[in-house]
C-alpha cells in the first residue's frame, strides 16, 4: 500500500468514526469547578452534594460538578472576582458579602431582622428573582447566573454568657457581616466584630469575641457548643442564604439541554431543602440540649426595645438604592418583601 492511499485511509477512518460518534449521542464530559464556602457536613452543602449527584445522573455523566468544600478554591470573598474571570464555573457564596456589587441579591442576605422563618426566605426570594428585572439586571452586569438559593435555620444569640435583656448586650462583642447587621449591634450596645466563619471557633474561645447570630444546625456543623453554650431565643437574622451561582461563560458553554436539566434540578433542590432544614433545626436543638447548651427566652417588651433602638434597614437600604439611579426598583423590592412576609408562616 503506497503512502498516499494509506494516508488517505486513515483520514476516512477517522471521519467514520467522528460521524459515528456525533450520531450516537457521544459528547464531550464537562466538568464544573465549585467553591463552596461552606463544609460538606452543612445540612445545605448536602443539599449542594445532590443537587450536583443528580445532575450528574440526569446528563449520563456529561456533567459533572466537583465541589471544593470550605473555600478550597480561594476566600468567600475571593467568589465573585473568581467567577467573573472564569477561574471558577461555580461558587456557592453569600451575596451579602458583595454589597456593592451585588446590592440587590446582598439585602435579603443581610438586612437584619427582616424575616422570620425557612418558608418566607424561600418564597420571597424566588419572587425576586421572577417578578423584579433588577436581580436579572444586576446579575448580567457581574457576568454570573444565580441558580437558587439556600436557607439557613434563624441565626439566634449564641454567646458565652446567658443573654435575656437588652442591656446584657451592653459592651459585649458580637460577631457580624455586611452593612446592617454591625448596625443591629450597636443599636444594642454591642460592638460589632467582623470575622469569616472559619474563624469563629478560635475567636469565641480566646475572647476576641463574646458571641455571635449562628443557626442551631450550624453550631452544631462547627463545634460552637464547645466554646458558647448559651443561645437566646431572638431571631438576629433570617433570610436567603448562599446562592448557587454559575460564571456566564460557563453557563453559556452548556448545551440548551443541559442547562433545563440543571434548572429542573435547582428547583427540586429547592423543594426539598425546607424540609431538610427544618429537620436539621430539630435534630441540632436535640444534641445542643444533650451537649449542655442553654436556650434563653427573649421577652417580647425586650425585643420591641431592640426594634425600637434599630436603624430604619429598609428606609436606608432605599436611599443607597436611590444614589444608585435604583429607587424605583427598591421600593418595589421592599414592598414586595414586606407584603409576602405578612402573611407567609411555615406549616
Amino acid at each position: 500500500m503506497n503512502k498516499l492511499l494509506r494516508n488517505s485511509l486513515i483520514i476516512g477512518l477517522t471521519t467514520i468514526a467522528l460521524i459515528f460518534c456525533v450520531s450516537s449521542g457521544v459528547s464531550a464530559k464537562t466538568l464544573l469547578k465549585m467553591n463552596h464556602q461552606f463544609p460538606a457536613a452543612a445540612a445545605g452543602s448536602k443539599i449542594d452534594q445532590w443537587f450536583a449527584d443528580e445532575i450528574k445522573k440526569a446528563t449520563n455523566g456529561e456533567v459533572e460538578i466537583q465541589i471544593f468544600w470550605s473555600n478550597a478554591l480561594g476566600a468567600a470573598k475571593e467568589n465573585l472576582t473568581l467567577l467573573r474571570s472564569g477561574a471558577i464555573d461555580m461558587a456557592g457564596m453569600s451575596a451579602g458579602y458583595f454589597p456593592s456589587e451585588l446590592p440587590f441579591y446582598a439585602a435579603p442576605n443581610s438586612i437584619a431582622m427582616g424575616m422570620d422563618n425557612i418558608c418566607q426566605s424561600s418564597a420571597i426570594m424566588k419572587a425576586f428573582m421572577t417578578k423584579i428585572p433588577a436581580f436579572d439586571e444586576e446579575a448580567k452586569k457581574n457576568g454570573i447566573r444565580p441558580i437558587f438559593f439556600h436557607l439557613l435555620n434563624p441565626y439566634l444569640l449564641v454567646t458565652k454568657e446567658p443573654v435575656t435583656k437588652l442591656s446584657d448586650l451592653k459592651g459585649k462583642k458580637i460577631r457580624t457581616w455586611g452593612e446592617d447587621m454591625p448596625r443591629l449591634v450597636q443599636a444594642a450596645g454591642g460592638t460589632p466584630v467582623t470575622i469569616m466563619l472559619p474563624e469563629l471557633y478560635e475567636n469565641l474561645q480566646r475572647g476576641v469575641i463574646d458571641g455571635c447570630p449562628f443557626s442551631v444546625d450550624f453550631v452544631e456543623t462547627y463545634k460552637i457548643y464547645e466554646v458558647a453554650k448559651n443561645i437566646t431565643e431572638v431571631v438576629m437574622w433570617e433570610g436567603p442564604a448562599w446562592g448557587v451561582f454559575f460564571s456566564e461563560k460557563s453557563w453559556k458553554n452548556l448545551s440548551p439541554a443541559h442547562q433545563e436539566v440543571i434548572m429542573q434540578t435547582a428547583n427540586r433542590a429547592r423543594e426539598r431543602e425546607i424540609v431538610k432544614t427544618a429537620e436539621a433545626g430539630v435534630a441540632a436543638r436535640k444534641l445542643l440540649i444533650e451537649k449542655g447548651v442553654q436556650f434563653h427566652e427573649f421577652p417580647a417588651e425586650e425585643l420591641a426595645k431592640w426594634q425600637a433602638a434599630n436603624p430604619d434597614f429598609f428606609g436606608d437600604w432605599i436611599a443607597k438604592m436611590k444614589k444608585m439611579g435604583k429607587e424605583k426598583e427598591a421600593i418595589q423590592t421592599v414592598e414586595l418583601w414586606k407584603d409576602m412576609r405578612s402573611w407567609i408562616v411555615c406549616p
